[in-house]
């Protein structure tokens, strides 16, 4: 048992009130100081495509500063009015840029705050300083002129070629970690570049921007947050964008791409460039994800990559929208669809991921031996580091090849190959062979064969091969493609594994699993094909135009069959053609002969007033059939017992008037009539017999039916002598028109009708 006397407990009471007061008084100094350090933060974000003559275009400079200066007046206390975009100036309109931001906070800035610009450059620069356009912003002035802005604190970071060499300037040198709150006194320039002074920086396609400036945003949202505190440090995002930039550059062909800091910062605390709890909307990566995470927007835009560790929470912050997380877990891939809300936080868990298949392009084609672009954008990234950074080599050999990544003019007297990218030019007698990726011209008399993708054009004699496709190949006589490409084929034999987006042109067969047009003077096949055109056969699983001047066959058409004989299982155009069939036709066909399984398909036997026995087929549609009909004629007084020598066979079209079973149907028919079936050419009498009539049938059962009609018939000469027909009765009357005899009556007709109607 321990027993404390009245004097001690009173030194100890006498203690904890001191401590107490020690500690009231410290926090009221720091409200007081965090009062007074407010900061004041302005963004100037230049961007400059366009590096003058001889350099190339970039792409993604504008979008680069866009994305730099969204991340921090979402996340970094940037009020949108302090947001300065600077695209394509001049050296003396940047010079006026700062001139202006120096007006501004001098305006602006308060007596007891802090100022601080963040200068971010995305553009062309060499070992002088940057490039716009045709003139050059020296290191030296440029730097001075970030120095001399009326800010405490000044952070400049530069995405260039060689902008390492602006930390040189003044012989600067890396320090220890840096970081400024609201309660510093902080004071000093920051200086990041996205690579040393002799490298070069790299855009990608495929993260349509570059390396350095998305690996740094990707950080500033988060995933820089190596100490879990809610806050990005500018320390914490350089170092996050350093190890990103130089994992994903390392094996390319640009090199490997290293970015450096100069820093000179005077006074106490932490320098805070993002703060993740001032988002409006956030994602939690729980302690359970691990791996590489791609995080795309709801229009397919990469705005977050990195690499996370099992065991370790993260959080990133991100607009309200709908995002699609993809994990990568050697060589699983997984994925998880995410809708953050304002004011609200989401949590992803590993149980939230569900697998999917990997897109092409993470696993095609690798740099060389076992390199690999970690991005999964080897392809795109390696070839962009060629274009930019390749030497233009010409050879020549008998057989000329090369393991090396080549840009440039192969020729070989016999065969050409290459084993790594190439982009350029093989010329051969006998074959030209691209083992990987290739964009330019391959031409030989014999073959040429692309293992993997090819764009540009290849010209051959006899067989020409790709991967996949975005060009065009010409033959004369086989081109084949085997994964989805884009372009043309011209030649006898054209072939396209998977989908073709373009054209296909032979003189025998073309043949695609998918493809916009095909023309041949042979046969057209694919299973989805949006134009065919052929002078012989067209057929396709699926297709919207088929023109043919022989036999289109599909099995669903969407728009029109334009042929001789058309066939569609399904029909949701229109047949226009001799003899159109379709088992299910949305719209009439039109023809001679229309079979139609959801349409018209009827026969029906019938008398008239002619005395003659005949029968009609309709064909097609309630809206639209046509007729096909004969009959014979009996003798006057030997009905169903002897027929005349005449008879007569037409076609003609009708209506149903839209209407199934029990209907009206109007109808025009043209016959022609002749003698004496086929005896001696000399006694062959003809004539034509036109015929309009309107009827009804009576559906007594399902495909059985009563008809009864009336019509007005009008016969004339033929060319062969004379044959006018004429009703039993005497109710005619004949017509004289210039030098032709006619006649016509009034008539009627009553039959049977079995089939649909």
């Amino acid at each position: 048992m321990f027993i404390i006397s009245n004097k001690t407990f009173g030194v100890l009471s006498g203690l904890s009130f001191a401590f107490i007061l020690v500690l009231l008084l410290l926090a009221v100094d720091a409200n007081a100081a965090t009062e007074s350090g407010r900061i004041n933060r302005y963004v100037v974000a230049v961007s400059a495509n366009n590096g003058g003559s001889g350099r190339p275009m970039l792409r993604y400079a504008e979008s680069d500063a866009r994305s730099f200066a969204k991340v921090l007046k979402e996340m970094g206390g940037v009020l949108p009015q302090n947001v300065i975009l600077v695209r394509e100036p001049s050296v003396a309109a940047l010079q006026k840029e700062f001139s202006n931001l120096d007006s501004k906070i001098l305006e602006n800035g308060a007596s007891d705050g802090r100022n601080e610009v963040l200068v971010y450059y995305s553009g062309h620069a060499d070992e002088k300083g940057l490039r716009l356009g045709e003139e050059t912003y020296t290191w030296k002035d440029l730097r001075n002129r970030i120095d001399a802005l009326s800010a405490d604190v000044k952070i400049a970071v530069i995405d260039a070629c060689g902008s390492g060499a602006i930390t040189r300037v003044k012989g600067g040198k890396a320090v220890p970690a840096f970081m400024v709150d609201q309660s510093s006194d902080m004071k000093g320039y920051a200086f990041i570049t996205s690579s040393t002074q002799d490298e070069s920086s790299q855009e990608s396609d495929k993260l349509k921007g570059s390396f350095f400036t998305h690996s740094l945003v990707s950080g500033l949202r988060g995933a820089g947050d190596l100490s879990s505190d809610g806050k990005v440090t500018l320390s914490e995002a350089y170092q996050f964008a350093f190890n990103e930039t130089l994992q994903k550059t390392e094996t390319t062909l640009g090199g490997a791409q290293h970015p450096s800091r100069d820093m000179n910062l005077a006074g106490t605390g932490d320098v805070v460039m993002t703060d993740l709890r001032a988002t409006s909307a956030g994602l939690d990566l729980d302690e359970s994800v691990y791996g590489r995470l791609y995080i795309r927007d709801e229009n397919g835009e990469l705005v977050a990559e990195l690499n996370k560790k099992r065991g370790h929470a993260m959080s990133l912050g991100l607009p309200a929208g709908r995002y699609a997380v993809n994990l990568q877990q050697d060589l699983d891939y997984m994925g998880a669809s995410v809708v953050l809300s304002n004011g609200k936080r989401e949590k992803v868990t590993l149980g939230g991921f569900k697998s999917v298949a990997a897109e092409q392009t993470v696993l095609r084609g690798e740099i060389g031996g076992n390199r690999n672009c970690t991005s999964g954008d080897n392809v795109a990234c390696s070839l962009d580091s060629l274009d930019y950074r390749g030497r233009f080599r010409t050879t020549f050999n008998f057989v000329d090849a090369d393991d090396k990544p080549r840009k440039g003019l192969q020729l070989g007297l016999f065969v050409t190959r290459t084993k790594d990218y190439m982009l350029g030019t093989q010329v051969s007698l006998i074959a030209n062979i691209a083992q990987k990726e290739m964009h330019g011209l391959q031409a030989t008399t014999i073959v040429n064969v692309a293992k993997e993708h090819f764009e540009g054009a290849q010209l051959s004699s006899v067989v020409n091969y790709a991967g996949s496709l975005d060009g065009a190949q010409v033959s004369s006589a086989l081109n084949l493609t085997k994964d989805k490409s884009s372009g043309a084929q011209i030649g006898i034999i054209n072939v396209a594994a998977d989908t073709l987006e373009g054209v296909q042109v032979s003189a025998g067969v073309n043949y695609a699993k998918a493809t916009d047009l095909q023309v041949t003077a042979g046969v057209n096949a694919a299973f989805a094909a949006k134009t065919q055109v052929v002078a012989g056969v067209n057929y396709a699983t699926n297709s919207k135009i088929q023109v043919a001047a022989g036999v289109n066959a599909t099995h669903v058409n969407e728009k029109v069959q334009v042929g001789v004989v058309n066939y569609a299982t399904k029909e949701k155009g229109r047949q226009w053609g001799i003899v159109n069939v379709c088992a299910h036709c949305e719209k009439s066909p039109v023809g001679l002969i229309n079979i139609v399984g959801n349409g018209v398909w009827s026969v029906t036997p019938y008398i008239n007033e002619m005395g003659a026995l005949g029968g009609s087929i309709h064909l097609g549609t309630a809206y639209f059939y046509t007729n096909l009909e004969w009959a014979a004629f009996f003798k006057k007084g030997h009905v169903f017992k002897e027929f005349e020598k005449f008879y007569e066979h037409g076609v003609g079209i009708g209506t149903q008037f839209g209407k199934y079973g029990s209907h009206w149907e109007l109808e025009y028919t043209f016959f022609n009539v002749y003698d004496k079936f086929g005896v001696d050419e000399g006694d062959w009498k003809s004539g034509y017999h036109h015929r309009g009539r309107v009827g009804y049938v009576y559906q007594v059962l399902p495909g059985f039916g009563l008809s009864v009609g009336g019509s007005l018939n009008v016969t004339s000469e033929g060319y062969l002598n004379k044959l006018l027909l004429k009703p039993l009765g005497d109710y005619h009357d004949d017509l004289h028109i210039k030098k032709h005899n006619a006649r016509w009556w009034p008539g009627f007709y009553a039959g049977l009708t079995v089939g649909r109607f």
